[in-house]
């Protein structure tokens, strides 16, 4: 969760109009209280079926959205993202 944060903290949101920065911000907010939310599910199972939920309502039919999850995912699987050198 914290990488988000240091995301839109790093990000340069000078062409953002300020409706959308709102929106911005509220889905930040939704999104930190849905992830505290999982967090606090006991059933193990539970978790991984709804955090793989998301996933799949977020990138719907965006193919290019589907391969950069994947790429994230392959990413944080192999360890990669700890990696100061390595571009994605």
């Amino acid at each position: 969760m914290e990488d988000i944060e240091d995301m839109m903290i790093e990000e340069d949101f000078e062409d953002i109009d300020g409706e959308d920065e709102e929106k911005l911000a509220e889905i930040y907010r939704l999104s930190n209280r849905l992830f505290k939310l999982l967090e606090n599910l006991k059933s193990h199972e539970l978790r991984e079926a709804t955090a793989l939920m998301i996933i799949r309502e977020l990138v719907e039919e965006d193919k290019l959205l589907l391969g950069l999850a994947s790429k994230m995912l392959q990413d944080i699987a192999y360890g990669f993202e700890e990696d100061e050198s390595y571009v994605s």
